[in-house]
């Protein structure tokens, strides 16, 4: 790969990093959007639907040292690929489920998945970046998830407005499914 090709290479890959994370952040920001018509239509109470919302940031959390393991042992490649693909099937997931043992779970795997994200695009910042352009980089991938938090009100709410929100998860499951591709 000559130096110029590799050049413009790393500005798609970063490219690619900000286009997951801001789908990262619109199935982050579904539930909660999707919130009221989910405890109307499962008759759930505030402080269930409140153990639903947290369940992502139970695995989530658990599974950031685990996941950035995997990221070193398989390639930023093939991890993000998987991570894009696992948080896409659950979120998907979640619009099909009917109690709220089936919300918790398909939750729970959502932020498995999600838990490979950051340390994804912050070992593509390292691999594809010299040092002195990696805050650029970092910078780049990282207002994904400030593009996909501003986006998702609007597009979750026209997606609720016409399919209803098991159709947002659905339509947001596959796009992620669709990019992961």
């Amino acid at each position: 790969m000559t130096a110029e090709r590799f050049k413009n290479m790393r500005w798609v890959i970063i490219g690619l990093c900000f286009l997951a994370n801001a789908i990262n952040f619109i199935d982050r920001a579904n539930l909660a959007i999707a919130a009221p018509h989910i405890r109307a239509e499962l008759a759930l109470d505030p402080t269930t639907m409140g153990v639903i919302m947290s369940a992502f940031f139970w695995t989530y959390a658990l599974c950031q040292m685990p996941a950035g393991w995997f990221i070193d042992k398989v390639g930023v490649r093939v991890s993000l690929a998987f991570a894009v693909a696992w948080w896409s099937i659950f979120t998907a997931v979640t619009g099909m489920v009917h109690t709220f043992g089936h919300m918790v779970g398909s939750r729970l795997l959502l932020g498995v998945g999600e838990s490979a994200a950051m340390p994804s695009f912050a070992k593509a910042a390292y691999n594809w970046f010299p040092h002195k352009e990696r805050g650029i980089a970092c910078s780049i991938f990282d207002s994904g998830s400030r593009v996909g938090s501003a986006l998702s009100l609007p597009l979750i709410a026209w997606i609720i407005s016409i399919l209803g929100w098991r159709g947002s998860f659905i339509i947001t499951g596959i796009i992620g499914l669709i990019f992961g591709l």
